[in-house]
C-alpha cells in the first residue's frame, strides 16, 4: 500500500506542470494562442513596477509609438520652458518673431538640444536658458542610453518562431490511431536537438469535486537531432493510451487541453530556445489526416509549402 502510493505520489510530481491541480472549469484556456499563460496577476506583489522590464516587453508597434509620442512630449515641454523664459534668453534673432514663431524656434532648440546635435541658429546667451539647454542635454544623454539599451535587450533576446498546425488530427496510424499535429521551421536559421512534450490536461470528479489532471504523452519521436522540414508529432493511441476510446464529446465533456512544449538550439542565438502552445477540444479532428506540404517538380532542393500547415482530408 505504501508502496504504491510513493509511486502514485511521484508520477504526480513528473506530471506537475505548475497550475497545480485546480479545475479552472470557468477559463477558456490555460495556455493563449501566443504562447503565454492564461494568468492575471493581482495584489500588492505588483507595486514593484520594473520599467525597464516593461519596455523590454511591449509589443514593437506600442513601443515606437510610446517612443514618438514620448520625443514630443518632452521637447513640447522644454520649448514650453523657453517660450516662458523669454526671447531675451535666446540668440538668433528671434525676439523679432511673433510668439507662434518664436514658440516653434523653441521646440526646434529643444529638439537640437535633447540630441545634442547643435546647429548652432540659436543658442542659450543668459543664465537660465542655460541652465535648462544643460538640464536637457543631460536628459536627452540618459534617455537615448536607455532607449540604446532597451532596442540591444530585445534584438538579443532569443526567441523562437515555429510555426504550429491550427488543430490536432486523429487518423489511422500503424493499424491503430494516432493524435497527430504538425510543427515547422518559417526561419531560415537552423534549428537543432528539438525536443517535443505533450501534456494531457483534463478534469477528474472525485466525490463531486472537479480537479485538473496532468499526464505526459508518449509520442512516437519526442527527440529530433536537426528541424529542416515539418515534424509531424505523434502520439499513438495505444492500449496504454489515456486517450484510448475517448470520442470528442469525451474531451469536450473533461474540459480536455494538450499543452505541447518545445525545445531546441537555434544557431542564430547560440543559445537553447523554448515555445509553448496549447489545443483545445474543439480543435482537435476525428477521422482526418494532414495534407501533404512538399511540393513536386523541384529538382535543386526540397521546397515546403508553410500555408499548408493546417491542411486536412477525410482519413
Amino acid at each position: 500500500m505504501a508502496e504504491n502510493r510513493l509511486k502514485k505520489n511521484l508520477k504526480a510530481a513528473l506530471e506537475e506542470t505548475g497550475f497545480g491541480s485546480k479545475s479552472f472549469s470557468d477559463i477558456d484556456r490555460l495556455i493563449l494562442e501566443d504562447g503565454s499563460f492564461n494568468v492575471t496577476k493581482k495584489g500588492a506583489g505588483l507595486k514593484s513596477f520594473s520599467f525597464y522590464y516593461w519596455l523590454l516587453n511591449l509589443h514593437w508597434t506600442r513601443l515606437i509609438l510610446y517612443g514618438v509620442i514620448g520625443y514630443f512630449i518632452v521637447n513640447l515641454i522644454f520649448a514650453s520652458f523657453y517660450f516662458l523664459a523669454g526671447p531675451e534668453q535666446l540668440s538668433g534673432g528671434v525676439d523679432q518673431a511673433s510668439s507662434f514663431d518664436f514658440f516653434l524656434h523653441c521646440f526646434y532648440f529643444s529638439t537640437q538640444t535633447l540630441t545634442t546635435v547643435g546647429y548652432g541658429f540659436i543658442s542659450p546667451v543668459k543664465g537660465l536658458s542655460s541652465i535648462l539647454a544643460a538640464f536637457e542635454a543631460m536628459f536627452g544623454l540618459l534617455s537615448f542610453a536607455l532607449a540604446t539599451s532597451v532596442l540591444y535587450g530585445r534584438f538579443s533576446k532569443a526567441k523562437s518562431k515555429i510555426l504550429f498546425s491550427k488543430v490536432m488530427v486523429i487518423s489511422p496510424y500503424h493499424g491503430i490511431k494516432g493524435l497527430k499535429f504538425r510543427i515547422a521551421n518559417p526561419r531560415k536559421s537552423q534549428v537543432i536537438e528539438l525536443k517535443a512534450r505533450v501534456i494531457y490536461s483534463h478534469l477528474e470528479f472525485e466525490n463531486g469535486v472537479s480537479k485538473r489532471r496532468y499526464e505526459q504523452l508518449d509520442l512516437e519521436i519526442d527527440f529530433i537531432n536537426m528541424f529542416p522540414l515539418p515534424w509531424t508529432i505523434v502520439h499513438p493511441l495505444g492500449k496504454d493510451s489515456p486517450l484510448n476510446g475517448k470520442s470528442k464529446a469525451d474531451l469536450e465533456k473533461e474540459q480536455t487541453e494538450f499543452i505541447v512544449l518545445l525545445k531546441g538550439y537555434d544557431d542564430t542565438f547560440n543559445q537553447y530556445v523554448h515555445q509553448i502552445n496549447s489545443y483545445r477540444a474543439n480543435e482537435v479532428l476525428f477521422d482526418a489526416d494532414f495534407e501533404p506540404m512538399f511540393d513536386a517538380g523541384y529538382e535543386t532542393s526540397t521546397t515546403v509549402q508553410l500555408d499548408k500547415i493546417s491542411d486536412t482530408k477525410r482519413a
